[in-house]
């Protein structure tokens, strides 16, 4: 166990980041991992990598201020502070964060309050986003266990969470890099036959009553894992932006949220000419108010991914209460932030300019899944034909 910790560790360094010598690196955890941190330290170092920044967040001294300060207090409070991101991605550092989820954290502490500090640390860190939507720096997110993780979703069994990262992040295999670059060209595959189908939009259909018809914009680009640069581990992912003002329909999540350490369950939302107007919750509604009243970009979509519902972390019929790996699990969708690479020299425009060719701007970028089983998805094509991409969940392969 202790050596494919360290191999996941090199990995995310080498095989996810590709760093090398020199190179600058930002890490980003939980106290309840430093051990792990510590590991993808020693690692970097092994490298030549020895610039290495760290920002460990407790979120047990966070939830105190929020059980007993004001707003007010809460943001002015060094630990609250996440303007180091801005400093960093300035200096040229690669991001490295760990995502360390805690299911049912918060569920004692106000949604509203929650939702207005998550938004106000959003907006303090725009300067970072700016560099990361335009690719200026190399950032990475990956998951660690920890045992509020593990106690939620397998009894309590570390090891057992442990190993299904292994599984999943391919860290078993003989060579990691390898294994992932064979994925990555799969998927790669996937994205230039969707390219070339010269897609006007997209209509999804399932039982759960989804029925949602989604635009995609002039020179749209849908996207995967860049050899260069992993951005999610796991990623089982094709992606692009809509067009913002051309989403129609109604759609149901297929897995539960969690957000802020909150679940939002069973939930729709209802789209008119790309705004969604009108939502609802079985559990979370409040929490999921908080994302949507973001700001004006987070009414609308930023991002469609396909995913097979066959996929790797599907298969482990494991709900990981965790964006990274359950948006990987199947097909979704996300408020908010449209991401400039899937539009064409979409890199090189304006804000203003990216917001004229259709994409969507947010301080918010949040995924929720959609994929099941009976999910069918076809592409009605600019000349009016019509093409099923996926059907029973599934990519139709060509």
């Amino acid at each position: 166990m202790e050596d494919l910790k360290r191999k996941y560790a090199r990995f995310l360094v080498e095989g996810c980041l590709r760093l090398k010598k020199g190179d600058k690196l930002f890490i980003i955890g939980y106290h309840l991992i430093e051990d792990f941190i510590s590991l993808v330290k020693e690692e970097a170092n092994k490298l030549g990598i020895t610039d290495i920044q760290t920002l460990i967040n407790n979120p047990f001294k966070q939830k105190e201020l929020y059980l007993t300060k004001s707003y007010e207090e809460i943001i002015t409070n060094p630990i609250m502070d996440r303007t180091m991101y801005n400093k960093m991605a300035r200096e040229g550092y690669a991001f490295l964060s760990l995502s360390s989820p805690l299911p049912g954290f918060y569920e004692d502490v106000d949604a509203e309050l929650l939702s207005k500090v998550s938004r106000y640390q959003m907006k303090s860190i725009s300067e970072y986003k700016e560099y990361q939507l335009k690719g200026k720096i190399k950032w990475n997110i990956s998951a660690v266990p920890n045992e509020i993780w593990a106690n939620d979703i397998v009894n309590g069994d570390i090891n057992r969470l442990w190993d299904l990262v292994f599984d999943i992040c391919l860290i078993k295999e003989d060579n990691p890099v390898h294994a992932w670059d064979q994925k990555m060209k799969k998927l790669k595959k996937r994205a230039e036959y969707l390219n070339q189908l010269q897609i006007d939009h997209l209509v999804y259909q399932n039982s759960l009553g989804t029925n949602l018809e989604i635009g995609l914009p002039e020179g749209y680009l849908f996207q995967s894992a860049d050899e260069g640069n992993i951005v999610n581990m796991p990623t089982e992912e094709v992606f692009t932006s809509p067009d913002r003002l051309r989403v129609n329909g109604k759609v149901f999540s297929s897995k539960p949220l969690l957000h802020n350490g909150n679940l939002i369950e069973n939930f729709w939302l209802k789209f008119q000419d790309g705004k969604i107007v009108d939502y609802d919750a079985a559990k979370g509604k409040e929490i999921l108010k908080g994302i949507i009243d973001t700001d004006e970009g987070s009414h609308y979509l930023g991002e469609v991914a396909l995913v097979d519902y066959q996929s790797p972390i599907s298969l482990t019929n494991v709900l990981f209460k965790n964006t990274l790996y359950d948006e990987n699990a199947s097909c979704h969708l996300a408020i908010g932030e449209s991401f400039p690479e899937c539009i064409e020299g979409g890199l090189l425009l304006s804000r203003e300019e990216l917001i004229n060719r259709g994409l969507n701007m947010s301080h918010e970028h949040v995924d929720f899944f959609i994929g099941t089983s009976d999910l069918e998805v076809i592409a009605v094509l600019k000349n009016g034909n019509k093409t099923v991409i996926m059907k029973d969940g599934n990519f139709v392969e060509v």
